[in-house]
């Protein structure tokens, strides 16, 4: 296997970007082919009274670089390859609801009342699609980044960073409260298997130990 893809440390960040390639291509592809509609939910009260503040779209699209530095901010290929299980991991599980239950926001009604909101949206289509919105993985990545960075130099400031990403998905319009929720939730559950497999897997090394 080339270096650039093996499941270790690297120097250069675009490493990273190669070896999640697979994980960006199943998002993509996903977002773009549909064996069901896309549906737009009902907005609540709660998503009404959020306004739209096209200033903080720069910090939701740093989500493309966000998630690579901190990856790249690993202590040692064990911290890489757990991030990299893990997210995986979370892909599979959002990926059920991308497929069965495709979820779109109507970025339009807020987007294209503006020139520059409309060329901003044109070109982030190019991106990210309106739909695969539910669960937000601008949300289950950037938690999953913030606990990646704990105990790292600049943890705050990965973790503010983290966190206004997650709430700019709410104020540029991109998702309704319930994907991010949903998120949390993901997040949540994501550990729980992970975290199972790393025990299991250690019986298992254990019990073979034993027999060898």
């Amino acid at each position: 296997m080339p270096e650039f893809l093996k499941v270790k440390k690297h120097k250069s960040i675009l490493n990273y970007y190669i070896l999640w390639l697979p994980f960006i291509i199943i998002y993509q592809v996903t977002n773009r082919f549909h064996f069901f509609e896309p549906r737009q939910l009902t907005m609540t009260t709660l998503d009404e009274s959020i306004p739209f503040l096209p200033w903080t779209i720069p910090i939701y699209i740093s989500y493309l670089v966000y998630t690579f530095i901190v990856i790249a901010r690993s202590k040692d290929d064990d911290e890489v390859r757990d991030i990299f299980i893990l997210t995986h991991i979370q892909l599979g599980l959002a990926v059920l609801f991308f497929i069965f239950f495709p979820v779109g926001f109507p970025r339009d009604q807020f987007y294209y009342t503006h020139p520059l909101t409309s060329m901003f949206n044109s070109f982030w289509v190019l991106f990210d699609g309106p739909s695969n919105c539910l669960p937000s993985l601008h949300t289950i990545l950037c938690l999953t980044a913030i606990r990646h960075s704990s105990n790292k130099p600049k943890t705050k400031f990965y973790t503010a960073w983290g966190i206004m990403i997650i709430a700019t998905t709410l104020t540029c319009k991109q998702h309704y409260i319930v994907d991010v929720l949903a998120g949390f939730a993901i997040y949540w559950l994501s550990l729980k298997i992970f975290f199972f497999y790393g025990n299991s897997r250690s019986i298992l090394l254990k019990k073979k130990e034993s027999f060898d």
